[in-house]
């Protein structure tokens, strides 16, 4: 179930692909091109997540809703999804509006199937 839903994110206009990892970094499911390491994805998204909720906690901020990257070729948004990280890559120039609202009820469908 959670490859459907990870599926139908990939096919939003502009979006690259999408995966949902472990917070240890290991890859729960993906959709990603065959350009792209998976693997590599999964454990930089992991740790990049878990410094930033790190930084919300040390902040007094928390708890983190979404982290975004933002490179001259695209864009990476991590979302907490329970037990994992939903990860979705972008184009540059893609709706960010409709990624965001796509990926919160994404990730609610997740948490579902991982508890």
């Amino acid at each position: 179930m959670i490859s459907r839903v990870l599926r139908d994110l990939t096919r939003i206009d502009g979006v690259n692909g999408s995966l949902v990892v472990g917070k240890d970094g290991l890859i729960i499911e993906s959709e990603l091109g065959s350009d792209m390491d998976a693997e590599i994805v999964a454990a930089r998204s992991s740790v990049i997540f878990g410094a930033a909720k790190e930084s919300v906690e040390e902040l007094k901020q928390e708890p983190l809703e979404q982290v975004m990257i933002e490179g001259s070729r695209g864009k990476m948004l991590m979302k907490d999804v329970g037990e994992g990280i939903l990860v979705v890559l972008t184009d540059e120039d893609v709706n960010l509006g409709l990624i965001r609202l796509e990926m919160r009820r994404s990730a609610e469908r997740i948490k579902d199937f991982l508890s």
